[in-house]
């Protein structure tokens, strides 16, 4: 017999007892359904958190911090081998030389801490701000204005929606260009009188909360030889040169995690993006498998209701299968038929379960207004792919299911299969 009528008719074999194969095609498709939302579901989870992160951190910088020595270490440290003058728990200029020596590293900029005593816009109103320095190159969700390289240039600043009004201009893109003025002060001691000094920025962009930011502050954000310049004049000389901690650009020809690992080994606490990124990825890999598992429990149990499916259709039909030989149908052609109709099962549980998983998926914007996600975000992304390699899988599953029942129904002898009622 040819392959493509044994194909045909094990599906008219399969429409003669629709209640019983679709009862079984409905037993699979439980688990093709939990397994394609669990993959659509990790995917749209990995996609969501690539997200956060890009938003959230520069893969290429790394934050290097002091060890601090712990009061049961082995020791004193050795005289020299770190700044003098320099306070536990802090690095000074002699780290960044040190560090800058690392092969991979583009460059090294302290962490400043700085503040301005207020802000004035259009308006003239003095208003209080955070000011921050922004130094990586993490992606900056925009109302208006555009930077290069997600950073602000020397001279301009970053401002926050919510000031715009306030600073009296009509909107974030009335707001581009406009200048604003910060008063620095520098530190002194109590009673003294103040010193300080207005820096006048152009704006370069304005920026607004996303849902993609883990933790947005609300602020002025300058560039790193303003920050610099801002850290110098505040802060006293003794500790000008002590910083709390170091952001390390890598070079984009070297690999991050090695120059990660390199300053590891010379005593430093490093800590980068990717690190957060691998403990995200891991709890959604462990999800996305609980999910998967739980499906293919539900496909082990149908495995069964394959096999006794089969094994009745071979009951039912032992009088065909007698008369299929008698008129020379081989062994191989009657063992093919019944592994087809398996296959067949196989197919039409994997459809149906994925067919019903699409239809969740499209209640993605439902799911992003109930997590009060932004407008736009998918939680359940489908690969056509694995919904492919699913379905095919299936199919074998079926077949390897539906072997004992297809070799008794071969094995059967044609005269004993006639006689029997």
């Amino acid at each position: 017999m040819r392959t493509t009528d044994i194909v045909r008719r094990a599906g008219r074999s399969l429409v003669q007892a629709k209640v019983r194969t679709l009862l079984t095609a409905i037993a699979i498709s439980v688990g093709a359904f939990t397994i394609t939302l669990a993959l659509a579901a990790g995917t749209g989870g990995k996609q969501y958190t690539d997200d956060l992160i890009n938003n959230n951190g520069d893969a290429r910088s790394l934050n290097v911090f002091a060890k601090v020595q712990d009061q049961k270490s082995d020791g004193p440290q050795k005289y020299g081998e770190t700044d003098k003058g320099v306070a536990q728990g802090f690095l000074g200029d002699g780290d960044i030389a040190k560090i800058k020596q690392i092969s991979g590293v583009e460059s090294v900029i302290p962490m400043y801490s700085v503040n301005a005593t207020y802000m004035m816009g259009a308006n003239g109103e003095k208003y209080e701000t955070s000011l921050y320095i922004k130094v990586d190159q993490t992606g900056v969700d925009l109302a208006a204005g555009e930077l290069k390289d997600d950073q602000p240039k020397q001279g301009t600043v970053i401002v926050s929606e919510s000031y715009v009004k306030s600073l009296g201009f009509k909107d974030a893109k009335d707001a581009v260009g406009k200048t604003l003025t910060l008063h620095i002060d520098k530190q002194t001691l109590p009673g003294l009188p103040a010193e300080g000094k207005d820096m006048v920025f152009t704006i370069a962009a304005v920026d607004k909360k996303s849902d993609t930011i883990l933790n947005y502050q609300e602020g002025v954000r300058v560039g790193a030889v303003d920050g610099e310049e801002i850290y110098r004049y505040q802060t006293p000389e003794a500790a000008a040169n002590q910083y709390y901690g170091l952001t390390v650009r890598v070079d984009a020809s070297a690999d991050p995690a090695v120059v990660q690992d390199t300053l590891k080994d010379k005593g430093y606490e490093v800590f980068s993006i990717k690190d957060v990124q691998q403990i995200l990825f891991t709890f959604v890999n462990v999800v996305m498998g609980g999910a998967a598992g739980f499906g293919a429990l539900a496909i082990l149990a149908s495995i069964f209701g394959i096999i006794n499916t089969q094994y009745i259709s071979v009951l039912e039909r032992t009088q065909q299968i007698g008369l299929m030989k008698a008129l020379g149908a081989r062994r191989r052609d009657i063992g093919r038929l019944f592994r087809y109709e398996a296959a067949w099962v196989g197919f039409l549980g994997g459809v149906i379960g994925t067919g019903l998983a699409l239809l969740v998926g499209l209640a993605n914007p439902w799911i992003t207004k109930q997590l009060n996600l932004e407008k736009g975000t998918n939680l359940l992304v489908f690969d056509p792919l694995y919904s492919v390699i699913l379905i095919v899988s299936l199919m074998i599953v079926a077949v390897v299911a539906g072997y004992f029942p297809a070799r008794k129904a071969s094995k059967l002898d044609p005269i004993e299969a006639l006689r029997t009622e």
